[in-house]
């Protein structure tokens, strides 16, 4: 009987990963605190706790509804895939973000489409690609590392890796291989 009462609870979370996501893009777009890049990330990483909380909820309730996966799609582009990209585009240190500009509309793109197929097809166990919540946290967690090893002397080489790390992700998301769901 309770069960059927803590229906919306699922949602809660939801909405605590777009918030998570949100904040994280007006952290970076509004703020000029020191701090931001590494803030910004554990932002994204609290939205992916959320958004694991929110699927494993769902079903431990019996809570799967078509709303709350629309919702969770919502969400999940914004934390996984708005905002890691602007993350990664304010950490950007070429001269030309071109590059990085175009990488960025492909990961949202593919992002967006991985979505809308995710949406449109019977949950099975296995996800049809790489989960944009994946992409987005491991973006999140590049981010992280970026600073230390980005050659700051040569802008380009960095470009290049950043580049080729979000369009390996883009192509991962839209890809048809199989991944089993572990939570």
């Amino acid at each position: 009987m309770i069960k059927g009462k803590c229906k919306f609870i699922p949602n809660i979370f939801t909405f605590s990963n777009m918030l998570f996501g949100l904040l994280s893009i007006l952290l970076l777009i509004q703020s000029e605190h020191i701090n931001k890049a590494i803030f910004v990330p554990i932002l994204i990483f609290l939205g992916g706790a959320a958004d694991l909380l929110d699927g494993f909820l769902a079903r431990k309730l019996n809570a799967v509804a078509e709303l709350g996966k629309q919702l969770d799609s919502f969400a999940d582009i914004i934390t996984f895939g708005v905002a890691p990209i602007s993350l990664i585009n304010y950490l950007s240190v070429c001269p030309y973000p071109i590059g990085i500009v175009l990488a960025s509309l492909v990961y949202i793109s593919a992002g967006a489409y991985r979505l809308a197929r995710y949406n449109l097809s019977e949950f099975t166990g296995h996800y049809c690609g790489l989960p944009i919540p994946v992409a987005g946290v491991s973006l999140a967690a590049y981010s992280m590392v970026y600073p230390m090893w980005a050659d700051f002397e040569n802008p380009l080489l960095s470009t290049t890796v950043t580049v080729s790390f979000i369009l390996l992700l883009s192509v991962l998301m839209i890809s048809k291989k199989s991944i089993k769901r572990i939570v």
